[in-house]
C-alpha cells in the first residue's frame, strides 16, 4: 500500500470578495469595534485571519522584526496587515512609541479573542479534514523528518497490516511549519517536539518520549580523548553545527546555551541530520543533534559524546483531533502511535492525553 511523502501547496481558495486567511476562512462582521472607532457604527470590512497570525506572531514576539522571522512574512507585509487590521477595527492594536511594540488596552483585549478564534476554526477545519480523509480511507499523518524516519516505520507497519487497504500521506514538514499545516490541511494526527505555546484549543496532546542532544564528532577529534561527557563551556570553543530553529525562533542549541550561559551561533543549520553529519566528516565543525535524529544516520568514522547537561533537551508528544477516535481507521492510528515503543536515543514519558 502507497505510503508517501509530500509538501503541501502554499495557495489558498480565494473568495469573491475578500482573501481567506491561512485557515480557509474571513470574517466579514466584528460588530463593534474596540475602543473609540472613527468609522460610522455599522458592518466592518472583511478581516482576513491571516491579519490575526500576523498580529498573535507580534505580540507573542514582541516586534515586527521577530514575528516577520517567525511566520515567514516580509517585515513590509507584517506592518501591512497590521496597519489594515488597525483600519478595519478602528482602534490603535499596537503602541509604536516603545521598543519593541507593545499591545495597547485594546490589543490586549483583541488578542484573548484573536487566540480563540484562530484556534478555533484551525481545530475545526483539522478535524473536518481529517474525518473526510478517514471516510475516503485515507490519512494524513504529520511530523518531523527525524521523527518520520526513526519512529514511523514500526507505527505504519502496525496500521497498515491490520488495514491493507488503507492509504497513508506521510506529511514531514520541518519543525517551524508543522503546527500550521496540521490545523490548516486536516492532519489525522501529528506527532512533534512538543508545542509551545499549548497546542491550539480542540487538540489533544499525549506526551510520548524525551530526548537528550549529542554531540557528533569524527572519531579522532580532540574532543574524545578525555572521555566523559562534553562540557558546554568546551563546546562553544569549535564552531558548531545545529539543526534548524523551531517555530518559535529558538534552537534546542540555543534553548541549551541559554540556560548554561554561554553565547555562540552556529556556522551552519539545517534541516536534515544526515547533512550536519556529512558537513562533521569535511571538517565544518562539531555537530549537536537530538539523539532520535541520530538513530537511522549512518555514523561510520564520527563519535557521538554526550553533553555535560541534566535536563533533557527534546520533548515529542503526539497530537489529535477527538474525531480521529470515532472512526476504526483513527483509532487503530491512534494506538498504533501510542503503543510504539519509542525510538532509539528516547526515554519514555508515562502521562495521561490532556486537552490542548
Amino acid at each position: 500500500m502507497p505510503v508517501t511523502s509530500s509538501s503541501y501547496p502554499s495557495s489558498h481558495p480565494k473568495d469573491a470578495s475578500c482573501d481567506l486567511g491561512p485557515l480557509g476562512c474571513a470574517f466579514r462582521s466584528w460588530g463593534r469595534a474596540l475602543g473609540r472607532n472613527r468609522y460610522a457604527t455599522g458592518t466592518l470590512g472583511c478581516v482576513d485571519l491571516e491579519w490575526l497570525e500576523t498580529f498573535l506572531a507580534v505580540v507573542d514576539r514582541g516586534g515586527f522584526t521577530a514575528a516577520s522571522e517567525q511566520i515567514h512574512r516580509s517585515q513590509s507585509r507584517v506592518s501591512a496587515h497590521i496597519a489594515s487590521l488597525e483600519r478595519q477595527l478602528g482602534v490603535r492594536l499596537l503602541d509604536r512609541t516603545r521598543r519593541p511594540a507593545t499591545p495597547t488596552a485594546a490589543g490586549e483585549v483583541f488578542a484573548r479573542h484573536a487566540r480563540d478564534i484562530v484556534a478555533g476554526l484551525g481545530s475545526a477545519r483539522a478535524a473536518v479534514g481529517a474525518l473526510k480523509g478517514m471516510d475516503e480511507r485515507s490519512l494524513t499523518v504529520i511530523t518531523t523528518p527525524c521523527v518520520g524516519a526513526a519512529f514511523f516505520p514500526q507505527v505504519l507497519a502496525r496500521v497498515t497490516a491490520e488495514r491493507p487497504g488503507l492509504r497513508v500521506e506521510l506529511a514531514e514538514r520541518y519543525w517551524n511549519d508543522a503546527e500550521r499545516r496540521f490545523l490548516a490541511d486536516g492532519g489525522a494526527m501529528a506527532v512533534l517536539p512538543r508545542l509551545e505555546p499549548p497546542a491550539a484549543t480542540g487538540l489533544r496532546e499525549r506526551v510520548l518520549w524525551r530526548e537528550d542532544l549529542k554531540v557528533v564528532v569524527s572519531a579522532d577529534h580532540e574532543l574524545t580523548r578525555n572521555g566523559g561527557p562534553v562540557a558546554v563551556e568546551r563546546l562553544v570553543r569549535f564552531p558548531l553545527l545545529a539543526c534548524r530553529a523551531s517555530g518559535d525562533g529558538d534552537s534546542d542549541l540555543r534553548r541549551l546555551l541559554a540556560r548554561r550561559g554561554a553565547v555562540a551561533e552556529p556556522r551552519v543549520t539545517a534541516d536534515n541530520p544526515v547533512t550536519l553529519t556529512s558537513l562533521v566528516r569535511a571538517g565544518v565543525g562539531v555537530a549537536v543533534v537530538n539523539a532520535v535524529a541520530l538513530a537511522p544516520v549512518d555514523l561510520t568514522g564520527l563519535a557521538v559524546l554526550d553533553l555535560d547537561e541534566p535536563q533533557p533537551c527534546r520533548v515529542v508528544a503526539a497530537y489529535w483531533n477527538d474525531v480521529l477516535l470515532d472512526t476504526d481507521i483513527g483509532r487503530r492510528v491512534h494506538r498504533a502511535v501510542v503503543d510504539a515503543p519509542v525510538p532509539e536515543g528516547a526515554e519514555r514519558v508515562e502521562q495521561v492525553e490532556r486537552p490542548g
